[in-house]
Order: C-alpha cells, then structure tokens, then sequence
C-alpha cells in the first residue's frame, strides 16, 4: 500500500515523523509475525523546496507535488496530517488554506478515483475545502474547532470521537496520539485486528484510544465576534457560584431573553444555561486537577446544591467520572519520601541516648 504523506509551510512537524515511526513499526512487526509488511510512502509538498513545520526544524519533501503526479504508480492513501497549528487566528489559517489550493483537485480526483483520504487535525479543512465534507462530521483538535465553524459554517463536527471512517475518508482528531492511533486503524483495517494488536504492544500505546472529551477545555470560546455575548459571558463566569436568574442577565444586557437565547446559540452552540454548566464544570476540573478537595464538597463549592445531578452532568460532558478525571490529571496521591538523616547527625543521636 503505498501512502504520500503531505507537507506544508507551519504544519506539525512532529506529527509527520510520528507518522513514519509508526508505519516503520507497523512493518517491522507484521515481518516478525510472519506477514510482508504493508506500507510504503512518500512526502509531497508543492513545491521541491523544504518545509519548516512549528518546531522549526525543516523537513525536505521526497517529490513536489507536480512530480509527484508524473510517476507510474499513484498513491492509495493521501495523508493529510495538520496544515496549520491549532492556536493560528483566523487570517492565518484562511491565507495557510488559500496557499494551498493546488492541492485541491488532487483531493477531488483521488475521492473520484475510490482511493483513501486521512485527514489528522486541521487536515480536515483541505477535505471541507475540497468539498468532502458536507455529509461527514470533520474531526480535528478542539483548539481548531471555532476556526471551522467560522470558515465552513454549514459543515458539523463530531467532538466524540478519535477517529471517524466513513469508507474511502477517514478523519481523525487532533493532539499528540492521534498519528500513532491513525496508523493503528490502518492495519487494522487492511491487516487485521492480530497485526494492529502486535503494533500497539510494540508502540506501547493503547490499541483503542481515549475518547476525547476530558482533553478539552470548556470555556475555550471567545473567538466569536459578538461583543453581548463575551460580555455576558464574564457575566456569567463572575457569578457563577450564584443562583443563576437568566432574565436578570438579559436585562442588565438591555436584551430579552429570547434574544439572549439566540444570540448566544448563534455564537457558542449553546444556551446561557449551558455554559453555565460547562463553566461549573470548568472550575471543578480546576479543583480536581489542583487540590485534593473530596468530589463531593467540589459540587458545593462550584455552586451546585444537587451532587448527583452534577455528576451526572460532569459524566454526560467528559464521558468520564470525577473520580476518574483526578486519576488521570490530578496531582499524584504518592506520599514524600522520607528525608536521609545525615550521619553524623544520627551517630550524635544515638550517643547521647546511650546510658
């Protein structure tokens, strides 16, 4: 099977070696079970000339894409790993998407032509770009996420999953397994389940990944463009502990609450109950990740009255419990060494003590 990878100006430079790694270890382990490796690749850019990803440490291209194009043989799998760093505005990543646009019927053509489409992170916005995506919730890290919305309004985006296959397009999210766990559903799907287990253990990862829920960060939203709506929401970040009066807020606004309902739905995707809620969330991650507060006195101090309420609340937005959100980001429950007496400290000790 052979994958062109696809390299660009600021892309995620350790992305496209961990893409490497793991079809390097892929191989190697399907050869020791007895099985001829699967892959082979190349990279492409669209031009000769190397490419400096986020890190800086530049990356030359095995063939630009025009003489890419000219080989015998043509790729099966297009990998489009990100394109530009999640934290980039929206300028930035509009002017990364334009520059881009060679790239484009190339998408289009592979799609026509049944073979395979990835996309890794903002990878997604070449397939919405090139159309493929009207159908298909994109997938990409949730610092990416406001970005898409702005640029492709109409297309969904599926924040549950790692990994979306949806035939001949597979899209997966973004952070720093998602290339090893793309690999993985790779051989798996082309392979075999034994062949993916074999290069997980090697890979010392997880064959299935994590859902990607608890990663994210609530209130990571004030990228719109609504002056009301950032207003009221440090409104109601301010006052969060309290008992919540919905029309109160709106009035203080000078809006009604149906507008207020709307705008804030235009806006975030959401009601001004709901991001109540996710900001009550926001703070008991903040507890759970730097204090060693019980769960349940949690609940009160974030203004909840109700604990199993919340609880559930915290489990249906995380898709984990806030016992288990502690384990995984709280600070470590091992107790500190005790300290080495000095010995000449305990020789002293142990002679006075003497009779």
């Amino acid at each position: 099977m052979r994958v062109a990878i696809f390299l660009m100006e600021r892309c995620f430079g350790s992305g496209i070696h961990s893409i490497i790694d793991a079809l390097i270890a892929a191989n190697y382990s399907m050869v020791k079970s007895g099985l001829s490796p699967l892959f082979e690749w190349d990279t492409v850019a669209l031009t000769e000339a190397a490419v400096t990803p986020t890190n800086g440490l530049q990356i030359k291209p095995d063939y630009s894409l025009a003489q890419y194009q000219q080989l015998p043989g043509q790729a099966d799998v297009w990998i489009f790993p990100a394109v530009f760093h999640s934290f980039s505005d929206l300028a930035r990543a509009q002017k990364a998407i334009q520059s881009m646009q060679p790239i484009v019927p190339v998408i289009q053509q592979h799609y026509q032509q049944d073979g395979l489409l990835v996309s890794i992170c903002s990878g997604s916005f070449l397939l919405a770009e090139a159309g493929l995506l009207d159908n298909r919730p994109a997938l990409m890290h949730w610092k990416s996420e406001p970005l898409f919305r702005r640029m492709y309004p109409r297309l969904n985006i599926d924040t549950e999953k790692t990994v979306a296959d949806y035939g001949n397009i597979v899209c997966t999210i973004g952070g720093g397994m998602a290339y090893e766990y793309l690999v993985l559903h790779l051989v798996e799907r082309y392979a075999g389940h034994q062949a993916a287990v074999n290069t997980a253990k090697l890979l010392m990862i997880n064959l299935n990944p994590p859902s990607p829920s608890p990663f994210r960060e609530a209130l990571d939203n004030r990228s719109h463009p609504d002056k009301l709506v950032l207003q009221a929401q440090r409104l109601i970040e301010q006052h969060s502990g309290d008992d919540m009066g919905f029309s109160q807020l709106a009035s203080q606004l000078h809006i009604s609450e149906r507008q207020l309902n709307r705008r804030f739905n235009r806006a975030l995707q959401c009601s001004p109950l709901q991001y109540l809620q996710k900001v009550r969330i926001q703070h008991a991650c903040n507890l759970l990740e730097a204090s060693r507060l019980p769960s349940s006195k949690i609940v009160y101090a974030i203004g909840y009255r109700d604990e199993s309420s919340f609880r559930r609340l915290f489990k249906k937005h995380l898709g984990t419990t806030m016992e288990q959100y502690r384990r995984q980001f709280g600070r470590e429950q091992t107790a500190m060494p005790e300290p080495i007496p000095d010995p000449g400290t305990a020789a002293k000790s142990t002679d006075q003590s003497m009779p």
